[in-house]
């Protein structure tokens, strides 16, 4: 798979974290390894097929960054304990935390623990899903904010969140198991949002529609923290969702 939105996704992180258009890399040198054709159908115990489908993983690209492992301990620290000072000692003073204007320190802590956003709460789901990089100084988490395929589109794609995720027939626990996907992305065209229970899917490979338990689903703009390496280290540049 081409990895094109990743690169328009990723100019708009640069352009939030102060970098410079000109220095982002081309499609062929940031490509991502393109996950391996689906292995042939297994059956489910009521002998339906069960569809395993190409994956896209959650994957570490910063982990040899200069100083990336320190910052990463840092950050995971502050998360787990809930501690604003310690966040806020890894981050931008000048942080963009939305598209209509909302920057700022002050409005991080004000929106870490404020129910309309919970941002510690993002925070501690976005820190398993990867990294990704660019250009040694930059990077971005989740990894697949940056890695998505050319043709994804950004407000229906969503990544299933897990190995061997079942999706079902009907929205019912109890409904026959059409597929188990591992980590694919999957095409969503009327999201109910995070209080449906299930969400329907387009399964990948023109294999149909089926329903997955919403909370095993993630979108492509959901929250992403971009990051970027300063003098004093790396710094959170932006915490934010949309496009």
């Amino acid at each position: 798979m081409k990895r094109g939105f990743g690169l328009a996704t990723l100019m708009t992180a640069a352009l939030l974290a102060g970098c410079e258009p000109s220095s982002m890399p081309d499609a062929a040198s940031s490509a991502a390894p393109t996950a391996g054709e689906a292995a042939a159908p297994d059956t489910s115990a009521g002998g339906a097929p069960v569809l395993k489908a190409a994956s896209d993983p959650p994957r570490d690209d910063c982990s040899a960054l200069p100083g990336w492992a320190a910052f990463r301990t840092q950050l995971e620290k502050a998360v787990a304990a809930r501690d604003a000072d310690a966040l806020v000692a890894i981050t931008d003073p000048d942080i963009r935390l939305d598209f209509g204007g909302g920057a700022g320190v002050r409005t991080l802590r004000a929106r870490l623990d404020d129910p309309q956003y919970r941002l510690w709460d993002e925070l501690a789901a976005i820190l398993p899903l990867g990294c990704g990089s660019h250009d040694g100084d930059g990077a971005a988490m989740p990894w697949i904010f940056v890695n998505s395929p050319g043709d994804a589109d950004a407000f229906t794609s969503m990544l299933v969140l897990g190995d061997a995720v079942p999706a079902y027939a009907r929205p019912d626990r109890g409904a026959p198991v059409t597929a188990t996907l591992d980590w694919p992305l999957v095409t969503v065209e009327n999201y109910g949002g995070k209080d449906k229970e299930f969400t329907e899917i387009m399964l990948p490979q023109g294999a149909g529609k089926a329903f997955v338990e919403t909370a095993k689903l993630r979108s492509l703009v959901a929250y992403r923290l971009l990051a970027t390496r300063t003098p004093q280290g790396w710094r959170i540049t932006a915490l934010i969702a949309g496009d």
